[in-house]
């Protein structure tokens, strides 16, 4: 136990077995079944049933998808049918806990038949042997009670499966105390897994929201301490914690199997609270036995959907807690930027659309939650919908297929007569420009606003250009980033909040110019290192409830190339000295799945490529070229270290690097192509950024790029997520600055114009119109080159020692400006061109130098400001 919380246990409130999940999440063997014959899973539900989880297997390692036709069905007893899903055609059946049912309206209790019949193709369905009864704590899930089937035949295991019910109210904790006079100081540690809310004789602890951040609560527990001292007086005080789920309690359904995860149970607390008077005596209160617990006002929270309040006008029934075996992760002070509330944000617009419902438009896409105060008489519903899209009556839509039952819906019902009630959901956040307030009954919803909240994390760049779209996608990225960080970086604060791995790693170089992300992201590297397995591999979100967890090297390689671009950045040798133990067994790992040969596993590849959602050219080529600059990037760590065997990684990439060249390399057009496909930008791209062409290929490579786009694709990019990441430095290293402009400033779709001529605030998760998410940073990858080629400041040494300043050279951009504070302090460059040639206004902080680079001229620059005139060379 951590010394802050020393004395303190952890407690719960126990609940019915009826509101709990009931799962086995073990593997053993997979159960094969072919078209015609069925599998099955018994089990009884003592609540009623919202979610059924399965874990399906496809029968090939080197597909996405599998051409099944197959059906999932929930049979009660007498052999009803209550939820049914069906599938045909190319289905992702290798996730895991993939394949989700969704029991809409809930099931009620009691026994189930899962049942999962092939009518083409092969499918696996994982199972272990049963494990042995253990004592009900109350607070964890149940184990799955009953037989597995093989064509209605029993077999001797259990099958993967898991059942979300109607969850418990989310609980109160309470404790009061005496002390004898006002204190001379008081500190508080706690943490209220999965999240909470603390308040001192009514006053809330710190303004801290969302807290801790998730983690891998196997691996990892965080904490804070607050100075209290003010919040404490003579006499009786009380200690109230509200306790909410997040992604330690998660409930709802959804296709990552969140609660599911292997530390999943009811939510539980730490608490410790040091007194000391004004005599130097200490008097300590922790969370133990003698606290009390209630059901508080959320009566149901659920991950992806929201909170259900009943305000009631009793008060709580106060019960004795249970004390409960710790957390399996070690606990540790967080140093994560806590995400905090900003002001309140008034609606820009407010639209009745008729009956009891009424639009608020908020004007920009953003993240947070609802604040409104609420009149109303007992019977009365509120429900708000918070979304990023209308539909063609004006609607506010938030579909989400991959999850059960609906989306951002927060709602709270009146049992007793309730007037200018402030309500704000405590427990999670929504993403959306628009929210709907639906009420039923005799009630008044008035002085409705959102409430932003956002990691408090430090603005360290900015950048302005005489290209609007080009300073239009610099600034998005960074809002769209900050609509993405609570406590990880996440794609998506609506659809899947998870921490996709290719998200963050394709953008954070640009990041870094914005913010400051050394905790935050220092954070996530030690969410890698907790992430990691036995074997090396890294998964493709992390945290991961246990889904996706085998290495893919296009998403993975977040774990050695965020430590590198922080590295970079900061100067900070420490961040490569605590990642480099992962860094090496993952490199091992990547290198022990490729054999000497091409990538055969699974490969999330060029994500989302214009038109596709997979890339047409598959899995292997994208696979393949990034485990080449894993290896690279491996062997430039170790370097940076002295290690001495940094060159077996960087021989390891220059042999994976001629398996690719081998395997792809069209000698009869000269560039790289997969048979049957057509040209692929994304498979020249990457070996070209990569420095892997061979010399005598690299100008027919450039080439073929340049006419592609030149003249296929008519100035636009045809490549997905990873070849974006990478196009526009191959293109200037190519000579070809102004078809990377030409690409950046297309105003038609695929294209960065488009989105800008349609007025988004925020960048979108794809390029087509109906795209599912419109707060989804990944494509804004750009802002790295932008930055370093119009902004014209690039990073050359470690911690900004030394940079280069090197502006674009094109009519259509004709002056810039830049800003950032490096590690050394302030750095700046503001450009301009003209006819008579250029002019640079620069400041190069203490420590630091710098050198301009035109065409035909470079210039030395030492530490302090300067202003340099450059003529032109033109003639």
């Amino acid at each position: 136990m951590d010394q802050q919380m020393e004395g303190a246990s952890w407690i719960a409130r126990p609940v019915s077995p009826a509101q709990r999940t009931v799962r086995q999440i073990k593997r053993s063997q997979i159960d094969w079944v072919e078209p015609g014959h069925t599998l099955g899973q018994h089990f009884t539900a003592q609540g009623p049933v919202v979610a059924v989880n399965i874990d399906l297997v496809g029968p090939r390692e080197n597909r996405y998808t599998e051409d099944v036709k197959y059906t999932i069905a929930l049979e009660t007893a007498a052999g009803e049918t209550v939820a049914e899903r069906r599938a045909e055609g190319p289905q992702p059946v290798w996730d895991y806990f993939g394949a989700l049912l969704d029991v809409s309206p809930p099931a009620p209790a009691g026994d189930y038949l899962l049942v999962l019949r092939s009518e083409r193709g092969t499918i696996g369905w994982s199972s272990a042997e049963a494990a042995d009864p253990q004592p009900d704590d109350g607070v964890s899930p149940l184990p799955v009670i009953g037989d597995a089937l093989s064509d209605s035949q029993p077999v001797p295991r259990v099958r993967l499966i898991g059942v979300d019910t109607l969850p418990a109210p989310n609980p109160l904790f309470r404790r009061t105390f005496s002390l004898g006079s006002v204190p001379a100081s008081a500190n508080l540690s706690a943490t209220v897994l999965g999240t909470g809310v603390i308040r001192l004789n009514g006053v809330r602890v710190g303004d801290e929201a969302l807290e801790p951040a998730v983690t891998d609560y196997d691996r990892t527990v965080l904490y804070r301490t607050w100075d209290v001292a003010h919040l404490l007086h003579s006499g009786e005080n009380e200690i109230l914690i509200a306790a909410g789920r997040e992604r330690y309690a998660a409930r709802g359904g959804d296709v990552w199997g969140w609660s599911l995860a292997p530390w999943h149970r009811e939510p539980v607390a730490l608490a410790r609270l040091e007194v000391t008077d004004q005599a130097g005596n200490v008097s300590v209160i922790v969370t133990d036995g003698s606290w009390a617990a209630a059901p508080g006002p959320v009566e149901a929270e659920r991950l992806f959907r929201g909170e259900d309040w009943v305000l009631r006008g009793d008060s709580p029934t106060w019960e004795p807690v249970v004390v409960v075996e710790p957390p399996a992760g070690t606990l540790r002070v967080a140093t994560v930027p806590p995400v905090r509330p900003l002001p309140s944000v008034p609606p820009c617009l407010v639209e009745r659309l008729g009956g009891d419902r009424v639009v608020f438009d908020f004007g920009e896409v953003m993240v947070g939650r609802i604040r409104c105060r609420i009149t109303g008489a007992p019977g009365a519903e509120v429900r708000v919908r918070s979304g990023e899209q209308r539909d063609a009556d004006g609607t506010v839509i938030c579909a989400n297929r991959l999850i059960a039952g609906e989306a951002q819906l927060d709602t709270i019902r009146l049992e007793a007569v309730v007037s200018d009630f402030i309500w704000e959901p405590q427990f999670g956040y929504r993403g959306f420009r628009w929210m709907q307030v639906e009420t039923n009954g005799d009630v008044v919803v008035e002085d409705v606003r959102a409430v932003p909240l956002y990691a408090d994390i430090e603005t360290v760049g900015e950048l302005r250009t005489n290209e609007p779209i080009i300073e239009w996608i610099d600034a998005a990225t960074a809002r769209t980033f900050r609509n993405n960080l609570h406590g990880i970086p996440t794609d998506t604060p609506i659809y899947e909040k998870n921490g996709w791995t290719a998200d963050a790693h394709l953008a954070t170089e640009g990041l870094l110019h914005h913010f400051d992300l050394r905790n935050a992201f220092g954070k996530w590297v030690d969410d890698h290192i907790d992430a990691q397995a036995e074997d090396g591999s890294v998964p493709w979100i992390i945290p991961t409830p246990g889904w996706g967890l085998a290495s893919d090297p296009a998403w993975s390689s977040s774990a050695v190339l965020i430590p590198w671009y922080l590295h970079r950045e900061y100067g900070d040798r420490g961040i490569l000295e605590r990642a480099e133990p992962m860094i090496r067994k993952f490199a091992d790992n990547i290198a022990t799945s490729l054999g000497g040969g091409l990538w055969e596993g699974r490969s999330w590849g060029d994500w989302l490529p214009p038109g596709h959602r997979l890339a047409p050219e598959g899995m292997a080529p994208v696979g393949t070229i990034m485990a080449v600059t894993i290896f690279q990037h491996t062997a430039a760590v170790l370097r940076e270290l002295g290690h001495p065997d940094a060159a077996k990684y960087a021989h390891a990439a220059e042999r994976t690097a001629a398996r690719y060249h081998e395997a792809y390399f069209d000698e009869a057009t000269g560039v790289y192509a997969v048979p049957d496909v057509g040209y692929r930008q994304v498979l020249n791209i990457l070996p070209l950024a990569f420095g892997v062409v061979p010399s005598e290929h690299v100008a027919s490579v450039r080439g073929g790029l340049v006419r592609d786009i030149e003249e296929r694709t008519d100035g636009h990019l045809d490549c997905g997520a990873v070849g974006i990441r990478h196009l526009l430095p191959v293109l200037s290293d190519a000579g070809r600055d102004d078809l990377a402009i030409t690409v950046l400033t297309r105003r038609t779709r695929p294209g960065w114009g488009s989105w800008f001529e349609n007025g988004e605030s925020t960048l979108l998760e794809s390029w087509d119109e109906d795209a599912r998410s419109r707060n989804h940073y990944f494509l804004g990858s750009v802002s790295a080159w932008i930055q370093q080629r119009i902004g014209a400041m690039r990073v050359l040494e470690p911690g900004w020692s030394r940079f280069e300043i090197a502006p674009v050279d094109d009519p259509r951009i004709s002056r810039a400006s830049i800003r950032h504070r490096t590690p050394l302090g302030e750095a700046t460059v503001a450009w301009e061109r003209g006819s008579g040639g250029w002019r640079f206004e620069v400041r190069v902080p203490a420590g630091a130098t710098a050198r301009i680079t035109v065409p035909g001229e470079e210039r030395e620059l030492s530490q302090g400001e300067h202003i340099v005139r450059i003529s032109s060379q033109r003639p």
